[in-house]
Formats: C-alpha cells, sequence, structure tokens
C-alpha cells in the first residue's frame, strides 16, 4: 500500500512539474531571442564606435603631421618619426577595418535572427 502510494506522489509531483516547467521553457526561449537581439545591436554599435575612434586617431596623426614643421624631419632621427606616423595610421586603418567587419557580421547575425521562426510552442512560430 505505501507502494503504491509512494508511487502516484511522485508520478503528481512529475505532473505538476511538467505543467509548470513548461510555459517557462516557453518564456525563457523568447527572453533569449530577445537578449539575442540586443546583444547583436550593442555590439554592432561598439564595433562602430570603435571604427570611428580609429578613423579619428588617422585624422590626428595626418594633422599632426602637416603641421609638424619639415625642419623636424631632417635630423638624426626625423625619417624615423615619419616612418613611425605612417606606421601608426596603417595599424589605425587595420583596426578601423577590422571593427566595421565586426560590426557588419553582428548586422547580419541581427538580420538572421529576425527571420528565424521561433519555435517553442508559444504559437509565435513565423512559418
Amino acid at each position: 500500500m505505501k507502494t503504491k502510494t509512494l508511487q502516484n506522489i511522485i508520478r503528481n509531483v512529475i505532473a505538476a512539474f511538467i505543467v509548470l516547467a513548461l510555459p517557462m521553457s516557453v518564456f525563457a526561449a523568447e527572453q533569449n531571442a530577445q537578449s539575442d537581439r540586443v546583444d547583436h545591436d550593442a555590439l554592432i554599435q561598439h564595433y562602430e564606435a570603435q571604427a570611428d575612434e580609429m578613423l579619428a586617431k588617422i585624422d590626428e596623426q595626418i594633422d599632426a603631421l602637416k603641421h609638424k614643421s619639415r625642419s623636424s624631419f631632417f635630423g638624426k632621427h626625423g625619417q624615423d618619426i615619419k616612418s613611425h606616423v605612417k606606421y601608426k595610421i596603417h595599424e589605425y586603418e587595420k583596426a578601423a577595418e577590422e571593427s566595421l567587419e565586426k560590426a557588419a557580421y553582428h548586422k547580419q547575425m541581427a538580420e538572421e535572427r529576425e527571420h528565424k521562426p521561433v519555435f517553442a510552442g508559444s504559437g509565435n512560430t513565423k512559418g
């Protein structure tokens, strides 16, 4: 008799858990889809801001090079200064390009998320 009662209690607990847990998993799936979208948008903004920052640094280096007196390039380290500034500009260009590529990737991921159906049994499916 105790075994039957224990089995019934276990069945009822499992059934109650299933009834309560399923709606939560649907809610979690919807929240996950929304948070993924927000994360991509935040990353897009971050990488675009990073690229803008690199482009601003390039402009600063070019302005500094233009406003430097010509005589500063004649000394012992004059050509080193010019080469170093060119190197910095090149590195900033590479960093800006990488940031823009990452932003483009996250834009693509965000667009794909919009078009993917949500299969969680919530009735929010796209077909």
